[in-house]
């Protein structure tokens, strides 16, 4: 079980995000009587975002591939040989950069959403 969590860290932040959310009322309600509350309809948002970064992706991957072969080529067989030759700062950045990439489209597709 423990190795299942080491692998999928992922999983803590979506435990804790929908725990916050749960009890969020409970807690805008104490600072503010008056307040409202959000419904279950704010997640359908961020569904809808992480559904079209996956559709985007798919479309993405099949482009390259009918368009510019090559590159498609090399991000299959070649990438991972590379990536563990570059310097660690240089692995820092381009994951940094990658995670933050994705980050922001997810976030640019829910606003447009």
């Amino acid at each position: 079980m423990y190795g299942y969590f080491k692998v999928w860290r992922e999983l803590s932040s979506l435990a804790v995000g929908f725990i916050v959310w749960v009890h969020s009322a409970v807690f805008l309600r104490w600072v503010d009587p008056t307040a409202g509350t959000y419904d279950a309809g704010v997640f359908q948002v961020y569904l809808f975002a992480i559904i079209g970064i996956f559709i985007l992706h798919g479309i993405v991957r099949i482009l390259m591939k009918l368009i510019w072969p090559t590159s498609e080529n090399y991000l299959d067989n070649h990438f991972r040989n590379d990536f563990n030759t570059i310097t660690p700062w240089q692995k820092l950045k381009l994951s940094t950069f990658i995670f933050f990439a994705f980050l922001f489209a997810v976030a640019l597709l829910a606003r447009a959403l």
